[in-house]
């Protein structure tokens, strides 16, 4: 059917990412949009205020699934501003919308982001103008074996709908576009700028003042406490919030990614602004790179050389190839037939992008600067719950962080985690790029009591939100179900809890016991009254820790007692009720 309204301006595609596949699969689209001669736009949720949906006419939202099910924490600001009571029903009523969501169907609440999302839109009045796209990691295809479809669909309903008089209907997808910016060099009077301390995304740089490893020396995990100098009062915090930290690449990826692109030092230190080739496409953060910047600068702090290369950057490095063998295999590895062997060359063995710039080198070499702004993710900022406590803690801001890093076969060089790696090795005086978000966790009045249960690093929301609470004369007891391996390699903050007032610390080591692995929910069965009576006090609990079997056992932990000692005939129908009024909360990841 036609649209009988004026045509719409300009697409928008919004992402809710949490690896970057959902940023990926937006920016598929987005490049479609532009092929296709349609002025688009390309945010993160993040930068991108709720609000300004009532003055959008078609927005493309592409949401992955955090954790079990929940909304990324990225979409949390977003999805509560949603969901506010008195929203009137027509309020998004000029809005078309599209959703594309991104999960696992192994997990049970497959989708739940996108679906959620999806269904709140229409509530809203906007109007959903194809089916909701759901992709499944389990598919043949991954997550191509749903977009594909759904992308020749959008496009179609686009297209029949009239809402962007300048599409074209034809054209060849091979095409390469233009590239997003143009360099302009300086001379030698331009000033290099450097990143601000302050800025609109609310990144500071703030200085490291400690980093201590928590973990035994012989331990395999290599846990650090990492501390900042937060005097100033840069950053404001409560129990619960995030810290974001935008990571750098390590020296050696920097290293091998630049022998093989075999730039002279000139070119990589000579100083250049990057100009955006259209008025919808946003120049990357000046506060990270300066608004005058170099092309070394960019591969330190810009460029995700660290990331396994998705399917899409293959396409793209295909697209600049001029050695034909290599294009050949790149778009073997790109395409829906290739994809055993894509996962076989970069998934399973988890190779970097560094890594396969070395494979493929004479595809690579003096590639065109202006190029590698189209070809390169940017390094995304990562999360880490806030280990402090604002009140007992002042004037600094604490994370506890375990290193990423692992063998794998094929890969003679170890696999290491991006902004682990780059946290571990910060030393005193060293300074980063670090911003608060606020945190999901809703705590309850200090009259009622809660209950937590944080296992590994997961802890650290807790040591917080206990420390805060112990220092409140009205507070309820509280109860930590704790776990780890070891009572004398990992166990985090041993020496604080029982300092902290109001507050009673189990324990669980599954590795001290030869004969017995014990885990935190096998220690809150043995607890069963105590977990009892705070469910009867109508308290609260929060779940935080790795998003695998753990969140499940426990949940099924506590339907168990609710059963046995709180008279309920269903606990799974209890615990799920629970959820639902926020009596039961989790912050989980993969």
């Amino acid at each position: 059917m036609v649209r009988e309204s004026l045509p719409i301006e300009s697409l928008l595609f919004i992402y809710v990412s949490e690896t970057g596949t959902a940023q990926d699969c937006a920016e598929s689209l987005w490049r479609d949009a532009r092929l296709r001669s349609i002025p688009s736009r390309l945010v993160d949720i993040d930068d991108f205020d709720i609000e300004s949906l009532l003055e959008e006419k078609f927005v493309v939202f592409v949401v992955a699934t955090s954790g079990q099910g929940e909304m990324p924490v990225a979409m949390k600001t977003a999805w509560s501003q949603l969901l506010r009571r008195g929203l009137p029903a027509d309020l998004l009523e000029d809005l078309s919308v599209a959703v594309f969501g991104l999960g696992d169907s192994s997990y049970q609440k497959f989708n739940f982001a996108a679906k959620k999302l999806f269904r709140r839109l229409e509530q809203l009045g906007a109007k959903t103008v194809l089916p909701l796209g759901l992709a499944d990691d389990q598919h043949d295809l991954g997550v191509d074996g749903a977009l594909d479809p759904w992308r020749t669909l959008l496009w179609k309903t686009i297209q029949e709908g009239g809402y962007f008089p300048t599409m074209k209907p034809d054209f060849n997808p091979s095409q390469l576009l233009p590239p997003k910016y143009e360099i302009r060099y300086c001379d030698e009077s331009t000033s290099g700028a450097t990143a601000a301390t302050t800025n609109s995304t609310g990144f500071v740089q703030l200085d490291v003042i400690e980093n201590k490893r928590v973990t035994a020396e012989d331990h395999f995990q290599d846990t650090r406490l990492v501390t900042f100098d937060n005097g100033a009062g840069a950053l404001e915090y409560n129990p619960g919030d995030v810290l974001m930290v935008h990571p750098e690449n390590p020296t050696e990826t920097v290293d091998l990614a630049l022998e093989v692109l075999g730039y002279s030092d000139h070119v990589l230190d000579r100083k250049f602004q990057l100009v955006p080739t259209d008025q919808n496409i946003q120049p990357p953060p000046s506060w990270l790179i300066g608004s005058v910047t170099t092309l070394r600068t960019c591969f330190k702090r810009l460029f995700d050389l660290q990331t396994i290369p998705k399917r899409s950057f293959l396409k793209m490095l295909a697209q600049l190839s001029s050695v034909e063998m290599e294009k050949e295999k790149l778009l073997e590895f790109a395409s829906a037939e290739g994809l055993d062997d894509y996962l076989d060359y970069c998934y399973r063995p988890r190779r970097t992008i560094a890594e396969l710039l070395r494979d493929f080198g004479p595809s690579v070499k003096n590639l065109p600067l202006e190029r590698l702004f189209d070809l390169f993710a940017s390094i995304r900022p990562r999360a880490f719950s806030i280990a402090s406590c604002p009140v007992t803690h002042k004037g600094t801001i604490q994370i506890l962080v375990g290193k990423v890093e692992y063998k794998v076969k094929k890969m003679a060089a170890v696999r290491r985690g991006l902004c682990s790696t780059y946290l571990a090795r910060l030393s005193v005086g060293d300074r980063a790029f670090l911003k608060i978000r606020r945190g999901t966790f809703r705590w309850p009045s200090m009259e009622r009591p809660i209950l937590l249960v944080g296992p590994g690093t997961g802890v650290a929301p807790f040591r917080s939100i206990l420390s805060y609470r112990g220092q409140e004369d009205a507070a309820t007891h509280s109860v930590l179900f704790f776990g780890c391996r070891n009572s004398s390699k990992d166990f985090y903050f041993s020496d604080e809890w029982e300092r902290i007032a109001n507050a009673s610390v189990f324990c669980a080591f599954s590795r001290d016991d030869p004969k017995r692995k014990v885990y935190v929910q096998h220690v809150m069965a043995e607890k069963a009254l105590e977990v009892a009576r705070i469910l009867e006090e109508n308290g609260s609990i929060f779940v935080a820790g790795s998003s695998g079997k753990m969140p499940e056992d426990v949940a099924d932990c506590i339907a168990q007692i609710a059963e046995k000692h709180g008279g309920v005939p269903d606990g799974k129908v209890f615990v799920e009720k629970l959820e639902k009024c926020g009596r039961l909360q989790f912050e989980t990841w993969s």
